[in-house]
């Protein structure tokens, strides 16, 4: 067994770099659960440990004290980068051991390429969680808060699952993990889906207008949030901006939609599922028994509790 541990970089009273209306301990904790939903969903023999998974803020010395008493494998801080520059790099810590370099190397180019940003290269410094952990270590800077063009790309939750697949890109090579629970079914993602393009005129309906094409790509899933944000407001006063990115106060506004619920939440959830390939029978609004299974399904996919209601968790990892 593979073990992973994923350090989401700030937290709590700590928000790490700020600009361009986001926060870096925000947009490091979704790319850090992306990372680990995919290589539990994906991978067998690996196990994924992360210093936390909401608001709070774990100094240095409990970040790498949590993966050494776990014995992890491999170490791996995301942050995002700030103070004049674009692009991505990592670091590893200065004394630069065998293991350590064979890693970041790897690392460095998979997630470059699903990025396609440019390259500040391969780095080494004294940083406390690098210094601190008794396990290869690499800690990721993944574009610049305070860059407009790298903003921009920042608030594409698209984008931060290219993120996140770059980095398990770079798990998987460097430890040769094993495919085990297969990846959503892509086919139905290719150009003429009528379903897609049906989900994509509901999307307009709101007003978004977005290209119904039938291809389900960035533009679409931002749609979707869009959507479930309009209807989180209209339904349960949330006071969310509709933005189409999905931030923590959309996540915090999250409602359980089960078995018997009718209407556009659940039209989205059956959207979402589709998408991610996922038959849920027809995209019609009522969350019935086909609607259940493909929930069940998911979950169990993702690594999630397995009760076919579509809560908090199961929202997430289906945006």
């Amino acid at each position: 067994m593979v073990k992973i541990f994923i350090d989401p970089g700030h937290g709590g009273s700590d928000p790490g770099a700020v600009g361009n209306g986001l926060k870096e301990k925000d947009l490091v904790l979704t790319i850090s659960r992306h990372i680990r939903d995919m290589l539990l969903a994906e991978y067998k023999g690996v196990s994924v440990k992360m210093s936390r998974d909401s608001d709070v803020y774990p100094t240095f010395a409990e970040r790498a004290n949590m993966a050494n008493n776990w014995g992890a494998d491999y170490f791996c801080s995301i942050h995002i980068n700030a103070a004049g520059g674009t692009g991505f790099e990592t670091f590893i810590h200065n004394s630069r051991s065998t293991k350590s370099v064979a890693y970041q190397n790897v690392m460095h180019s998979a997630i470059l390429a699903e990025m396609d940003v440019r390259d500040r290269g391969k780095k080494d410094a004294n940083f406390a969680v690098l210094r601190l952990t008794k396990m290869p270590a690499i800690l990721t800077e993944n574009l610049f808060i305070d860059n407009t063009h790298d903003a921009k790309l920042l608030k594409d939750a698209a984008f931060l699952k290219k993120v996140a697949r770059g980095h398990v890109e770079g798990f998987a090579k460097a430890f040769k993990l094993k495919g085990g629970t297969s990846k959503p079914d892509s086919s139905k993602l290719k150009g003429g889906d009528s379903v897609i393009r049906a989900i994509q005129e509901f999307i307009n309906s709101y007003g978004f207008e977005i290209k119904a094409d039938g291809i389900a790509g960035p533009e679409t899933m931002r749609g979707l949030i869009m959507v479930l944000q309009t209807e989180l407001n209209k339904q349960f006063a949330a006071g969310l901006q509709v933005d189409g990115i999905l931030g923590p106060k959309t996540e915090a506004a999250f409602v359980n939609v089960r078995v018997g619920a009718r209407g556009n939440l659940t039209k989205v959830l059956q959207a979402l599922l589709y998408i991610n390939g996922y038959d849920v029978g027809t995209i019609d609004g009522i969350f019935g028994n086909k609607t259940e299974k493909a929930v069940r399904s998911f979950q169990k996919g993702k690594g999630l509790s397995v009760d076919g209601v579509a809560g908090r968790n199961t929202w997430r990892a289906l945006l």
